[in-house]
């Protein structure tokens, strides 16, 4: 632990970002993506990430603050939930195959997510149970399990995983690399937590006797569960079919109404000039 290093933990917010840039400039050719749209998407996918973030540590606050806890500005486990959602809308918007984009995003993702817990270990937050064979802990004035580390640690095995998978493996169907590397996740983060300090049983079992992120773990899991279960329908087939039908429609008759607009303009400017 590093006193005044609430800097650190922001800071490795970027270093997992810069990762996440070089790792998605490195494989974006794999999903016949160009490299601008690499680049934007990153960029959205970070700015996706820390609004996730944020909405998810406001849902905490005001779940445990009745029962005695912190205040909480930022939960990084609200990236995996929400950023998903944010990226699939934006690529249907920009008519970019969602499929494709997830699976590239999806490492990054992750790396971000690793590097955040490494810096709550930094700064001392998200602590684990006291314990003998922990760490001290100025804030708490006691030895603590260091379940952010440890947390990281297991990341780093979760995002050698989802390279192996997505790239190694011949079974990762378009599509499919987040909801299994978030689902593999999740299972790690809900063992995790049984490690974690909270000030009372009542916030330790907020959720149905569960924390509050053994809760949304495994909601999580169904979420991705229900993820591949829809990549396996043909009805998911027909509903893409029928967007991409319906937002090609769109976009020519927009372009249509432009030319008309253009030449209705010019020929005005025209008949302006001869009476002038």
């Amino acid at each position: 632990m590093f006193e005044g290093s609430k800097y650190a933990y922001y800071g490795m917010y970027l270093v997992g970002f810069a990762i996440m840039m070089l790792v998605n400039l490195k494989t974006y050719k794999r999903y016949e993506l160009t490299k601008k749209t690499a680049v934007i998407f990153t960029l959205i996918t970070y700015v996706a990430g820390v609004y996730g973030a944020s909405m998810m540590g406001n849902m905490y606050s005001s779940a445990i603050l009745k029962y005695g806890g912190t205040n909480s500005s930022v939960a990084i486990f609200g990236a995996v939930v929400f950023t998903p959602i944010i990226m699939t809308a934006v690529s249907l918007l920009a008519n970019k195959p969602w499929r494709k984009v997830m699976d590239l995003l999806a490492p990054g993702i992750f790396i971000i997510l690793t590097c955040a817990k490494f810096g709550c270990f930094m700064a001392g937050c998200c602590v684990g149970r006291e314990c003998s064979f922990g760490i001290y802990n100025p804030e708490y004035e006691a030895t603590l399990f260091p379940s952010q580390l440890f947390e990281s640690i297991t990341m780093c095995f979760v995002i050698a995983f989802c390279f192996w998978f997505g790239f190694r493996s011949g079974k990762c169907k378009s599509g499919a690399l987040y909801p299994v590397t978030a689902a593999v996740y999740s299972v790690t983060r809900f063992c995790w937590e049984f490690m974690r300090y909270y000030p009372n049983d009542d916030i330790r079992h907020i959720m149905f006797g569960l924390t509050f992120w053994q809760f949304w773990c495994l909601v999580t899991i169904v979420i991705s569960a229900v993820w591949l279960l829809l990549l396996r329908s043909h009805k998911l087939i027909i509903i893409e079919k029928k967007y991409n039908d319906f937002y090609l429609d769109v976009k020519t008759k927009i372009l249509n109404r432009t030319k008309k607009d253009i030449v209705h303009h010019n020929s005005n400017k025209k008949k302006y000039q001869k009476k002038k």
